[in-house]
């Protein structure tokens, strides 16, 4: 995905502006991941999650962005069939509901007479990687299939990353606020905001953020709650979106599907 840290249309190149040109046949193949915008109703309207990653991490230092990683070879197992919400991309939204336990604690699923330690060891066993997340599921009796989950958006890394991700994002509606969002090293810090407060602290220059993200919370502000943007997402024909980046005089500009001058970069 884009380069993160200020609005996209001030992004500035590093040296030479040639750097940023895709290298054609030189691009690495974009790894399946997949996110998930967790959403819940406030008083102002659609409240959802923001994790901040590590200024020293490999991709997307210190940005702002939703819970979520790549897709692992268990996450496509035949098990998880009758466990999850008809959204489609099943692989991709068990990686999001995976992702979403390991960086948060949050179980957006029945499970039974499981008791918050046992919840707490299976995340402890899942992070060590001593266990795969279908066991997780099996022996908890997680049943994730009456969470509430929308399959929206898909966003692929500009050609000629040094890192490149497929990502399909997903939307999940709670009920309720958990009480507590139990961080890994992973990230820094997590916050719950407004899609209008998001926005004006990223124009403002104080909550660095990826272009997809950015650009799916600018989607989110059109919609005055959460069961408006669920009924709106649940319905959407998704696309691919292959960010692509322009260059000038005066930087980097990434552009999405439909953006001016999209179809003049390669």
């Amino acid at each position: 995905m884009a380069a993160c840290g200020r609005p996209a249309d001030r992004l500035r190149p590093a040296g030479d502006p040639a750097r940023h040109r895709p290298r054609g046949k030189r691009s690495l193949i974009p790894r399946p991941a997949a996110t998930v915008v967790v959403a819940t109703q406030a008083r102002t309207g659609l409240d959802f999650l923001l994790l901040q990653r590590p200024a020293d991490a490999r991709f997307g230092a210190g940005a702002w962005a939703f819970p979520g990683g790549a897709i692992d070879a268990d996450d496509a197992r035949a098990t998880w069939a009758d466990r999850l919400p008809g959204v489609g991309e099943s692989a991709a939204c068990v990686a999001a509901l995976r992702e979403l336990f390991e960086e948060t604690g949050i179980v957006p699923a029945s499970r039974g007479r499981v008791g918050s330690d046992a919840l707490a060891g299976a995340r402890r066993a899942l992070l060590a990687e001593s266990i795969p997340f279908s066991q997780v599921a099996e022996r908890l009796e997680l049943d994730f299939s009456s969470a509430r989950m929308a399959y929206f958006a898909r966003w692929i890394t500009p050609r000629g990353a040094a890192l490149r991700f497929d990502t399909r994002f997903f939307l999940l509606s709670l009920e309720e606020r958990p009480r507590r969002v139990r961080l890994t090293p992973e990230h820094e810090a997590a916050i719950w905001t407004t899609p209008a407060a998001a926005l004006r602290r990223f124009s403002a220059g104080r909550l660095p953020m990826m272009f997809p993200t950015a650009r799916t919370i600018e989607r989110l502000a059109g919609f005055r709650s959460v069961e408006e943007a669920m009924a709106a997402l649940s319905d959407v024909q998704v696309e691919p979106a292959l960010v692509r980046l322009g260059v000038g005089e005066d930087g980097v500009t990434p552009l999405a599907p439909g953006d001016p001058g999209y179809d003049e970069v390669r």
